[in-house]
């Protein structure tokens, strides 16, 4: 099946707590030729384990994440996606009211890779014309 890239809660949720992922979703991640993960979400896991009490409240299972990722996100299948000029170029530019960089540059990697973001954000849904988004 088609490949999907994953927002930072989803990749939380389908190493970490799979059950808090959609049937939909799960299903789609798992018959995916290819799981993209890009490193803006590492940042974003990283950045929020150091803030206890944000990751706490908004992404259950954060604090359990492996702290090696660029190492172990391979060994479990998943496909690094890293983030070039000119990814940073067409994320800074997307006709988004959405403020959040990192799904900035999410939206940039579905729309470049023409592949669908796995992603409960309702936000995302309104605000990424162009990307499918799985939920």
């Amino acid at each position: 099946m088609r490949p999907v890239l994953l927002d930072t809660h989803a990749l939380v949720w389908a190493m970490i707590l799979p059950d808090l992922l959609s049937d939909r979703a799960r299903d789609r991640i798992n018959k995916a030729d290819t799981v993209y993960v890009s490193a803006a979400s590492i940042y974003e896991i990283d950045s929020k384990r150091r803030d206890a009490s944000r990751a706490r409240s908004r992404s259950p299972g954060l604090a359990r994440m492996p702290r090696s990722m660029p190492g172990t996100l391979p060994l479990l299948g998943y496909t690094l996606l890293d983030i070039t000029a000119d990814l940073a170029w067409r994320a800074a530019n997307l006709p988004m009211a959405h403020g959040d960089p990192w799904d900035r540059i999410l939206v940039a990697q579905a729309k470049l890779l023409q592949v669908p973001l796995i992603s409960c954000d309702e936000a995302l849904r309104s605000q990424a014309k162009g990307v499918t988004i799985i939920w």
